[in-house]
């Protein structure tokens, strides 16, 4: 081999495919997550992380908001792939709910600093706010309708499922944030734990039939 050759293969423009370049973009943003908000982000200081030419960017985003926005819609592929025990269960789904939870802080270990950026810089971005609620607005949606679902089933009383699912939702987005989207992370066998004691309280304890509240 000549020397020509081998200093061409160690080249950090080494030739990638398409999928490659795009996930290491990705992966460089994560990591810079870990210690920068996203209005810190510019194309140079993202490609400068990579072995790829900064105009190489443009293949596969158009600036830095759609990167932002390509990473939540990817993460929330992911999650949905970890919630599926639980919205597919048939009969008994606590266990399943447990399983489900179990896949999410696996997806939040891998990618905390994302889901904390977004939260973050939300309420001073039009754009990702939006990206954002949406992105709530569709788990709030399939929560819901699993509580409803198990309501007809007979295995959750009679609470307002639209409101629980939301209140579930918002706590477990900012359980997740402050124990996984820092270093150093918080211990996910004791976020598990309490995350599914507060979900099988929440849901699965019916109501006392004629309790009519505390006396005053």
């Amino acid at each position: 081999m000549s020397a020509s050759s081998s200093s061409s293969e160690s080249s950090p423009r080494r030739r990638r495919t398409p999928d490659a370049a795009r996930e290491e973009i990705l992966s460089q943003v994560i990591e810079m997550l870990w210690e920068q908000p996203i209005r810190d982000l510019s194309i140079a200081s993202i490609m400068d992380g990579t072995g790829l030419s900064r105009p190489a960017f443009y293949q596969y985003f158009p600036n830095v908001h759609g990167l932002v926005e390509q990473l939540l819609a990817d993460l929330e592929v992911e999650l949905v792939a970890a919630a599926m025990p639980w919205f597919t269960a048939v009969g008994d789904s606590r266990a399943a709910l447990r399983d489900s939870l179990r896949g999410i802080i696996a997806v939040c270990i891998e990618n905390g600093p994302v889901f904390r950026a977004i939260s973050e810089s939300a309420p001073l971005d039009a754009r990702l706010e939006l990206a954002w609620t949406e992105f709530m607005g569709r788990w709030d949606d399939s929560v819901s309708e699993r509580i409803a679902l198990e309501q007809k089933a007979g295995a959750i009383g009679p609470l307002n499922g639209v409101a629980i699912a939301v209140a579930l939702n918002r706590l477990d987005a900012s359980t997740l944030i402050a124990e996984f989207g820092r270093r150093p992370q918080g211990d996910p066998e004791a976020v598990l734990d309490s995350l599914y004691h507060i979900w099988i309280k929440a849901l699965y304890t019916k109501p006392i039939q004629g309790f009519e509240g505390l006396p005053s």
